[in-house]
């Protein structure tokens, strides 16, 4: 808890906090969004960057940094080094295949992005090639304890801004967010119910639990919430018991989600970020205490022509 709080302190300068707002993309739930896709790059990713970049010591600056990601962390990576003054040098690999709206931000950004194969991994496997020769300082994407205690940040702000909350629902891809959240969370309420979502189509959490172990490669099949496609990491795996259930949804159930978050709230979400409202809408989840639930919304870096694609078939 006292890494979650540090991590506030350093990231204060650099964002406020995000709105907490009632939906009404679910009747009869009393629903709040917790608006991370109005972080200035999108994606809550951002906490976890800052976090972690303005740790570093002069001689990590220095170096420079490298990440690989999928879209949404190199831009936390890349807006934590512009927050620096600008003249930390950031190397991000990102796959061929990333979110076009994605690709477009990063452009805007003083950065060197790299294009490195069609998959996440392609670019993790590039961005540890490029530390090894260069001695640049890597950013990991999730499995840092820095980086979950910058995400934990968005549980010290839920249970702030709603302390009667019951349950918050939270996307899990590799798990740092749900980590850093849940140990923020259940310090100052430890009755709330924290609940994984992830896709039908990559259910890494689940099937880690089941089998005991981390699995830190998964098999996914294709997905719309690409942003967490893929295994979950180690931290995670070790905050298993903060974790009160672990649910799963199907690609139409998130579509579904999308639009109607954008049709009820007026609130634009990438698949990943409207796990959590998938959820609730398919009744994967419904509590029966009244208290509200709280679903984070992570991302909104949608490309455009999926969410035209999305909101033809469905008006």
């Amino acid at each position: 808890m006292e890494g979650v709080r540090g991590a506030r302190e350093r990231i204060r300068p650099f964002l406020a906090p995000t709105p907490l707002r009632p939906s009404l993309a679910v009747p009869d739930v009393d629903l709040r969004l917790k608006l991370e896709c109005w972080q200035p790059t999108g994606s809550f990713k951002v906490r976890g960057a800052l976090s972690f970049m303005t740790a570093l010591d002069e001689g990590a600056r220095d170096r420079g940094v490298v990440a690989a990601s999928a879209g949404n962390h190199a831009l936390g990576v890349a807006f934590a080094a512009e927050c620096l003054g600008g003249t930390l040098n950031a190397t991000l690999f990102v796959p061929t295949t990333a979110p076009r709206a994605k690709l477009e931000k990063l452009e805007r950004f003083p950065v060197d992005v790299r294009l490195a194969g069609a998959t996440y991994d392609d670019s993790v496997e590039a961005a540890a090639a490029f530390r090894r020769e260069t001695g640049a300082t890597e950013v990991p994407a999730f499995e840092d304890p820095g980086i979950a205690a910058g995400q934990g940040t968005v549980g010290l702000e839920i249970v702030e801004e709603c302390p009667g909350a019951g349950t918050i629902v939270v996307p899990v891809g590799g798990g740092g967010l749900i980590a850093g959240l849940a140990v923020a969370a259940k310090a100052i309420l430890p009755g709330i119910r924290i609940v994984a979502v992830q896709p039908e189509a990559s259910p890494a959490l689940r099937e880690s639990l089941e089998a005991g172990r981390p699995l830190f490669t998964y098999p996914a099949r294709p997905t719309l919430a690409d942003g967490v496609s893929g295994g979950i990491g180690q931290i995670v795996f070790d905050h298993r018991d903060l974790i009160d259930d672990v649910v799963t949804v199907t690609e139409d159930e998130i579509e579904d989600a999308i639009v109607a978050l954008l049709s009820a709230d007026q609130v634009v979400a990438e698949a990943s970020g409207a796990l959590g409202v998938a959820a609730v809408r398919a009744g994967r989840l419904r509590p029966g205490d009244g208290r509200p639930v709280v679903a984070v919304i992570t991302g909104a870096n949608i490309d455009t022509r999926v969410l035209t694609r999305l909101l033809a078939a469905r008006s």
